[in-house]
């Protein structure tokens, strides 16, 4: 009976041990995601005329990649340059959604506001 109860003691501390670093792990993420801040970058395009925005190379001190998540017909990223040809009937302010990948940290979301005028 001895035996089994230190059994059962260790078995307890070595799963209490276990779940506590699992919880610290889970923590360091929720912190790191938290430590990433989506961006809002702002432009204004008239209608009809094309959209060039280089896009930051770094964030942080570490360098960048970019994907398009949302973005409207006649526009592409390559590397870091977005460009958009807006139409000439176009007009409004529209989003364009780009995940933000940086070594080491959770991805992000940066905002390209653009505003297109007559």
């Amino acid at each position: 009976m001895r035996r089994l109860l230190t059994l059962f003691a260790l078995v307890t501390v070595s799963l209490a041990v276990s779940l506590t670093v699992d919880s610290r792990v889970q923590t360091s993420d929720i912190s790191a995601r938290s430590a990433v801040q989506p961006d809002t970058l702002f432009q204004t395009v008239q209608a009809g005329e094309p959209l060039i925005v280089q896009l930051p190379e770094a964030f942080q001190g570490q360098p960048v990649e970019y994907r398009v998540i949302q973005a409207p017909a006649l526009s592409w990223l390559v590397d870091r340059s977005f460009y958009w040809r807006t139409l000439p009937s176009e007009r409004g302010t529209l989003p364009v959604l780009i995940e933000r990948t940086v070594r080491g940290l959770p991805s992000d979301t940066l905002v390209l506001m653009v505003e297109i005028r007559r």
